[in-house]
């Protein structure tokens, strides 16, 4: 495609008009097809209450095994801090391992026992 001389490119352009015309609508043609294969994300969730899911299994998780809702929570935290997640997955990984400790402090307050330490109660 001759560009130094204005009226080569200009008689180029109008013998390759078709061509480049034919190009375009094939490419435009190859977008939309793409587009319609690939559905477009949503960014809201529906209903606003889909947190509550992961929050509830984790507080479940939390009280039947306190270390793994530890490890559930601190992993979401992680998860979070990596991959830039928004607050609610800040919120839900909080609650849960707080709700873990919790329960893992509650555990162990009731398996301590003064009588089986060795201490004398005269």
């Amino acid at each position: 495609m001759p560009y130094k001389d204005p009226e080569r490119k200009k008689e180029w352009e109008r013998l390759h008009r078709t061509e480049r015309l034919a190009r375009r609508r094939e490419l435009r043609h190859g977008q939309t097809r793409e587009q319609m294969t690939r559905p477009i994300a949503t960014t809201k969730s529906s209903g606003g209450v889909g947190f509550l899911v992961p929050l509830v299994a984790g507080g479940a998780l939390a009280t039947y095994n306190p270390k793994l809702g530890m490890g559930a929570g601190g992993l979401t935290l992680v998860v979070a801090a990596a991959w830039k997640k928004n607050w609610v997955w800040w919120f839900v990984g909080c609650v849960v391992l707080l709700i873990g400790l919790l329960f893992y402090f509650i555990e162990n307050d009731k398996t301590d026992d003064s009588i089986g330490s060795g201490t004398s109660l005269n």
